[in-house]
C-alpha cells in the first residue's frame, strides 16, 4: 500500500521538477533553430574560415597565422569540410550545432557549483540574440563559449577533488578553451586566480601551484600565436584602420545588450543587482563563528568575487588594447561571465543564512519575506516558477523576431546578377572586402572587379595587399586598372552593375583626391581611401555620360548590416542627364 501511494507521489515530484525545465529548454532551442534556418548564405567572415579550411594540408601554416581565432575552430571545420563538404548546408548545420551545444554545456557548468537547473543563465544568456545568431555561425565564437563554459565546471571539479584523473581533464580543457578563443586565455587566468584563491584559503597550497601550473601550461601554448600571429595582425590594425574613440567599446556592448529587448535588459539588471548585493553581503558580514553548513557559500563567494574582477579586468583591457571598432560578437566571452557570476550568486539567496546581530545588514532572503506573507514552501517554490516562465515567454516574444536574421544578401545579389548580365558588361563590388563573400556566389557571363581589386579569396591578406601595393600610391593611380575596364566597357555600350554605395557628384564638384597614404590629412584612413576610390570612379562614369538606376532586389526584415549594399545599373547615355543623389553622400571627419 505504501509502494503504491508513493510511486504516484514520486511521479508527480518528476513531473513538476521536468515540465518548466522542458519548457524553458524548448524556449532556448527554438529561436537558435529559426536563426539557423533564416541565416542564408555565408557572409565574408564566415566565407574567410570557410576558404582557409578548404586550402591544401601544405598551407596550414599560413591558415592558422592567417585567421583571428585559434586553431581548434579551423581544425574542427576542417575535419568537418573533409567528411560533410564545404557547401552552405553542410557548414551551417556544423554552426547551429555548436550553438545548440552551448545549452547543455551552460547546465554541466553550473551541476559543478551545486546549481541543479542554471534558471536565471539559461534565460539571461541563454536567450541573448548575439549568442544565438553569432554563437551559431560558421565562426568560431560559439565554440568559444562552450570551451569556457566546460572550463569553468572542470576547474571546480579538480578545486574541490584534485584526483589525477581530474587534472587531467583540466589540462586538456585549459589547452581546449585558449585554444578556441583568444579571449578565453583572460577568463582562464581569472578562473584560475579564483581556484587558487580558495586553494589557498583552505590552506591547501599545493592545489594552488597546480593551477598556476596548468595556466602557465596554457599560455605556453599561446606562444607560437605571439610570434606569427598577432605581429601580423597588428600592422592591419595600426596602419589600415582609422583610430577607434575610447568609449565605442561600451557604446557597442550596450547596442549589443539592448538587442536581447527591455524585458530582458530590465531582469537582469535586476536580478544582477540581487545576486551582487547577496554576494557583498556574505563577503563583508559574515558572523564570527561560521557554521560548517555554510562553507560551500564561502568557497563560492571566495571564488566569485576575484572571478568577476579579474575577468573584467582582463576582457576590457583586451578590447582596449585591441584598438579596433568591436562587434556585437566580440562581447559574447563577458557576458557568459556576467550570466555566470549572476547564477551563482543569485544562488546565495535561496540559501540559509545565517543569523545577523546587525540591524542595518539584516537582510532577508526572498524566501524569508514571502514566507512572512505566510505563504509555503510549495507555493515559494511555484510563485518563482512562474515568474521564471513568465519572463522567459516576455523574452522570447521579443526574441524571436530579433533572431530571424539574415548574415548577408550578397548570395542573392550575386545570384541575380548571375542571370540578368551580359557577356559585355562589367560587375564592380566595392568596399573591396564585399568581394569575399561575393565570389563565392557570383557565376555569371560578365567580368568582375573589386574595387580597388586586391585578392579577395583571403581577409588578412587582401587588408596587407592593399596596404602595401594600393594605398602607398595616389587615389586614382591605385585604381588604373579597375577605371579602364570600367571606361571600355561603357564605351562598348555595356552595362556597369555597380555593388555597394554609389553616391553620384553634384555638377562642378571634384572628387575626393588623395596621396599616396600617408595622406597628409588623412594618413592611413582605410574610410578615406575607400570613399576616394568610389568617388574617382564615379566621377570618371559620369564624365562619359551615363544613366544611373537602382535595382530593386527583395530584402529580408532583418538583415547584418555589415553585408546588405544596394545594386545600381550604370549604362552609357545618348543624352545628358541631370543625376539625383540615390544615397546621401559618406561625410568624412
Amino acid at each position: 500500500m505504501v509502494e503504491s501511494v508513493a510511486a504516484p507521489l514520486c511521479s508527480q515530484e518528476r513531473l513538476k521538477k521536468w515540465v518548466p525545465r522542458i519548457l524553458i529548454l524548448t524556449a532556448l532551442i527554438v529561436p537558435r533553430l529559426l536563426a539557423y534556418s533564416s541565416a542564408g548564405g555565408l557572409w565574408r567572415d564566415e566565407v574567410h574560415s570557410v576558404n582557409m579550411a578548404t586550402l591544401p594540408a601544405d598551407d596550414l601554416f599560413f591558415v592558422l597565422t592567417n585567421d583571428s581565432i585559434p586553431a581548434c575552430w579551423q581544425s574542427l571545420l576542417r575535419s568537418w569540410i573533409a567528411v560533410f563538404g564545404s557547401t552552405d548546408a553542410s557548414v551551417r548545420v556544423l554552426g547551429m550545432l555548436i550553438g545548440l551545444a552551448t545549452i547543455p554545456a551552460m547546465w554541466w557548468s553550473a551541476r559543478q557549483f551545486g546549481v541543479q537547473f542554471p534558471w536565471w543563465m539559461m534565460v539571461l544568456m541563454g536567450l541573448d540574440p548575439s549568442l544565438i545568431v553569432y554563437g551559431g555561425e560558421v565562426r568560431g565564437y560559439g565554440l568559444g563559449i562552450f570551451a569556457f563554459l566546460i572550463l569553468l565546471g572542470v576547474s571546480w571539479r579538480a578545486l574541490q577533488k584534485p584526483t589525477v584523473w581530474r587534472w587531467m581533464a583540466l589540462i586538456v580543457t585549459a589547452l581546449f578553451a585558449v585554444q578556441s578563443s583568444f579571449t578565453n586565455c583572460f577568463l582562464l587566468f581569472a578562473t584560475f586566480v579564483a581556484c587558487g584563491v580558495v586553494a589557498v584559503r583552505r590552506g591547501r597550497f599545493a592545489v594552488c601551484i597546480g593551477f598556476g601550473l596548468i595556466g602557465m601550461l596554457a599560455a605556453t601554448s599561446m606562444v607560437p600565436y605571439a610570434l606569427f600571429v598577432f605581429p601580423r595582425l597588428s600592422k592591419v590594425i595600426n596602419i589600415v584602420h582609422d583610430p577607434v574613440p575610447r568609449s565605442l567599446p561600451v557604446k557597442i556592448f550596450r547596442q549589443t545588450y539592448k538587442w536581447g529587448g527591455y524585458t530582458r535588459g530590465l531582469l537582469w539588471a535586476a536580478i544582477g543587482l540581487i545576486g551582487f548585493t547577496g554576494l557583498l553581503q556574505r563577503l563583508f558580514f559574515w558572523p564570527a563563528k561560521r557554521p560548517e553548513q555554510t562553507r560551500e557559500d564561502q568557497d563560492l563567494v571566495t571564488f566569485l568575487v576575484p572571478f568577476f574582477w579579474v575577468g573584467t579586468t582582463g576582457f576590457w583591457f583586451y578590447m582596449y588594447f585591441l584598438g579596433v571598432q568591436t562587434a556585437p560578437w566580440y562581447h559574447l566571452p563577458w557576458m557568459t561571465l556576467l550570466a555566470v557570476t549572476t547564477e551563482l550568486s543569485m544562488g546565495l539567496w535561496f540559501r540559509q543564512q545565517p543569523r545577523r546581530d546587525s540591524l542595518i545588514f539584516s537582510l532577508e532572503t526572498p524566501e524569508q519575506l514571502i514566507t512572512k506573507f505566510t505563504i509555503g514552501k510549495p507555493q515559494q517554490e511555484m510563485l518563482l516558477m512562474g515568474l521564471i516562465l513568465f519572463s522567459s515567454a516576455a523574452i522570447l516574444y521579443e526574441v524571436i523576431p530579433r533572431v530571424c536574421y539574415r548574415l548577408t544578401t550578397i548570395d542573392l545579389i550575386a545570384r541575380d546578377l548571375s542571370e540578368v548580365v551580359g557577356p559585355d558588361d562589367l560587375v564592380v563590388v566595392t568596399p573591396w572586402y564585399v568581394g569575399i563573400s561575393f565570389g563565392r556566389y557570383y557565376d555569371g557571363p560578365a567580368a568582375w572587379t573589386n574595387l580597388p581589386n586586391v585578392d579577395h579569396i583571403d581577409h588578412h591578406l587582401a587588408y596587407q595587399e592593399q596596404k602595401e601595393r594600393v594605398m602607398p600610391l595616389p587615389t586614382a593611380d591605385g585604381i588604373q586598372e579597375e577605371l579602364k575596364k570600367i571606361e571600355e566597357t561603357l564605351a562598348k555600350g555595356g552595362k556597369v552593375w555597380w555593388v555597394g554605395p554609389l553616391n553620384l557628384l553634384p555638377p562642378g564638384r571634384e572628387p575626393l583626391t588623395l596621396a599616396g597614404a600617408p595622406d597628409p590629412k588623412y594618413g592611413w584612413s582605410e574610410a578615406a581611401y575607400l570613399t576616394s576610390w568610389q568617388q574617382t570612379a564615379i566621377a570618371r562614369m559620369q564624365s562619359m555620360g551615363v544613366n544611373v538606376d537602382a535595382r530593386t532586389l527583395k530584402r529580408p526584415r532583418m538583415v547584418n548590416p555589415c553585408e546588405d549594399p544596394p545594386v545600381f545599373v550604370v549604362e552609357p547615355a545618348n543624352f545628358e542627364t541631370a543625376a539625383t543623389l540615390v544615397n546621401p553622400p559618406r561625410q568624412l571627419r
